[in-house]
This record gives structure tokens, C-alpha cells and sequence, in this order.
């Protein structure tokens, strides 16, 4: 039997199709899903700060692997104090407290809300005893691969899509945890995801990574479909410097994996990956090694013990979130250099 397909939105014939220029505009990371059965929607914003703290801050219309309900949304709040614990809390508002505009970043759960123009952002989210109160300044311009993405049938029914509004920005403002406010700044991230597959079952996994180094800040992605789709892989790849983008081809990377570790959980990850660009214009190499683990969780953690044992007889759902040395080698537009720095990256596990 053939491999379902797996097409790639990155031609103009999609970016026309899907009504897109080459120039990102506002509405693009507007409501773009119904918030209906079936389709998944989410505004992510990460942030790495001075102090050493961490963030991530999540808007969701509904949980990653429920698709299928109604509305139901949720605000995720993960913070990582400097040399302390990770606090971890989930708000759920009622449906009739979601708003969100389809002209632009205005996403609105209960009270919490985020406003942003592709260019600034203002946040505002209140999970638990948790709080972010951020504002989130891009340095590089918003960014997709073409029409940003990929669908599951031959008749593009089904879909999977994703824009880097911010794909490195500036980050001020103040975290609250353990009772206290915490002024904070430093470096950040915002992208915007949504579509109506289900992740888990179309694909297996996705490594996922961004780091700013030097003056270099790179995105590497690599997303590896489920057999029955051909085992393919979907690479995503920017490196922009100064500012501006070198390239956003994502087509020539290739991720070489090593050195796995299991993790508690039952689960295992590598401490080595290797992420190769190669055309005729020049090459780009990126090693991340040493990696910390920064979170480390089952995706059905949260589900009745009775749902998590039936699920588990087929899949073990796991994330994992590092930091890590990334050694970044550079060849090409004319520039030619080595440098090293921290990173950040994710393994999702999805089967």
C-alpha cells in the first residue's frame, strides 16, 4: 500500500491558494481555525530571561490531543526560577470568556489576554498562583515557509500550520510565583499555531529548536511523519543575521541523532543532534550538546487513570524541553565563522 501523502505548502500556488504574500500581514496570526470539533488552535510565547529564569505561556482553544471537543480554552503557564523548581499551572476559562479577533494577534481566555501587531506584543495570563505580565519586541521580521503549511490528503482537507511571528524578540516586564512579583528581562519567541489533524496521528515526533547567538538566531525544526505517511521528513529551517534573513529554506537540513539516554518516564532522548544545511550557495552546521532538561512530562498526565492505561497500550505521549550548548558553524552569503552559545529545543514524543 502507498504512503498517505504529505504535501508541502511552500510554492507561490499556495501562498496563492491561501490568499498570503511574501509581506506577513496582521491578520495571519489572527483566530484562523474554527474553535469547533475537530480543529486546534494555540498562540505560544517562550522567553529565557537574565536571571536565568525561564517561560512559556500558551493560549490554546482546547488541549493538543483533543481535537475533538468543543471549545474548551485553556492558558498554560510554565516558569523556571533561577536554580529552583519548576512551577507548572493550567487555567481553563468557559467558552463564552474566549474571544479572539480574526484582524489580529487579540486573544482574549478569561482574564487573560494577548495583544500584538507581528511586531510588539503585550501579554497579560494568570494561571493558578502563577502570572505573566510581558512584552515581547521583535528583532527579527515575522517569517513563514511559504504558506506555512503542510496537509495530510491529496485534496489539502487536512492541515497542519504554523508562523513565527517573533522569531527572536526582546522581552521586559515581570513573572509572579511563590507570592512574589519578579521583574524580568531578556530574550523571547512567539509563534502561532492551528489546524484539524490530529498531531498524533499523522506524526511520530519533532525535534524543534531556536537560539540567538552572537548575531546569528537560527530555527530547526525537524518533524518525522508516521509510517503510514512514509516515515517522511518535514524540515523547517531560519538562520537570520544581524536581523536579517540568510535563508528560510528548510529543504537541504538533515538531523543526525546520538548518544540516546532513558529518561525516568520511560522514555528516550539524545544528547546529541547534528543538523546539516548544504546547497550550492554554502552550508550551515549545528551541534547541540550538553543538554539540561528544563521540563519533562507525560501529554496524558492529566487524563482518569482508566484513559491513561487504554492510551498507553498503544503510545507513551511525552515532552521534553532543554537547553543546551549549540556550536553554530556558518558558511555562506559570505560569512564564515564558528561560535557557540546556549539554545533551546524540544523532543515531542506524540506515539
Amino acid at each position: 500500500m502507498s504512503p498517505k501523502p504529505v504535501i508541502f505548502g511552500i510554492t507561490p500556488e499556495f501562498m496563492a491558494r491561501e490568499g498570503l504574500s511574501d509581506e506577513i500581514q496582521p491578520w495571519e496570526d489572527g483566530l484562523r481555525a474554527d474553535t469547533g470539533r475537530g480543529s486546534f488552535e494555540w498562540w505560544y510565547f517562550d522567553a529565557h530571561f537574565e536571571d536565568g529564569s525561564t517561560a512559556v505561556i500558551v493560549f490554546n482553544t482546547k488541549h493538543l490531543l483533543h481535537r475533538n471537543d468543543p471549545l474548551k480554552p485553556l492558558v498554560n503557564i510554565t516558569i523556571n526560577p533561577p536554580g529552583g523548581k519548576k512551577r507548572v499551572a493550567w487555567q481553563p476559562s468557559p467558552a463564552e470568556q474566549f474571544h479572539a479577533s480574526s484582524e489580529c494577534c487579540d486573544v482574549h481566555m478569561g482574564e487573560s489576554h494577548v495583544q500584538g501587531d507581528l511586531h510588539r506584543y503585550e501579554l497579560h495570563a494568570r494561571a493558578g498562583d502563577l502570572a505573566a505580565d510581558l512584552v515581547f519586541t521583535g528583532l527579527v521580521p515575522p517569517w513563514r515557509p511559504g504558506a506555512g503549511k503542510s496537509y495530510f490528503s491529496q485534496d489539502l482537507s487536512r492541515y497542519f500550520a504554523w508562523l513565527p511571528a517573533i522569531p527572536d524578540g526582546m522581552v521586559t516586564g515581570s513573572l509572579t510565583y511563590d507570592g512574589q512579583v519578579h521583574p524580568v528581562s531578556g530574550s523571547g519567541y512567539h509563534d502561532h499555531n492551528w489546524g484539524n489533524v490530529g498531531l498524533n496521528d499523522v506524526m511520530s515526533h519533532w525535534y524543534w529548536g531556536r537560539g540567538r547567538i552572537g548575531d546569528f538566531t537560527t530555527i530547526y525544526v525537524d518533524q518525522v511523519a508516521l509510517p503510514a505517511y512514509g516515515s517522511i521528513h518535514m524540515p523547517v529551517f531560519l538562520l537570520a543575521y544581524q536581523g536579517r534573513i540568510l535563508t528560510g529554506d528548510g529543504r537541504p537540513l538533515t538531523l543526525q541523532t546520538g548518544d540516546f539516554l532513558r529518561h525516568p518516564g520511560g522514555r528516550e532522548y539524545p544528547r546529541q543532534l547534528d543538523f546539516d544545511w548544504q546547497t550550492e550557495e554554502g552550508k550551515i552546521h549545528l551541534a547541540l550538546r550538553q543538554p539540561q532538561i528544563i521540563e519533562a512530562a507525560s501529554l496524558i498526565a492529566d487524563l482518569p487513570a482508566w484513559q491513561r492505561g487504554l492510551i498507553r497500550l498503544a503510545a507513551n505521549p511525552y515532552y521534553f524541553r532543554f537547553q543546551a550548548e549549540l556550536a553554530l558553524s556558518v558558511d555562506l552569503q559570505g560569512i564564515k565563522t564558528q561560535i557557540s552559545g546556549p539554545a533551546l529545543y524540544e523532543l515531542m514524543l506524540l506515539r
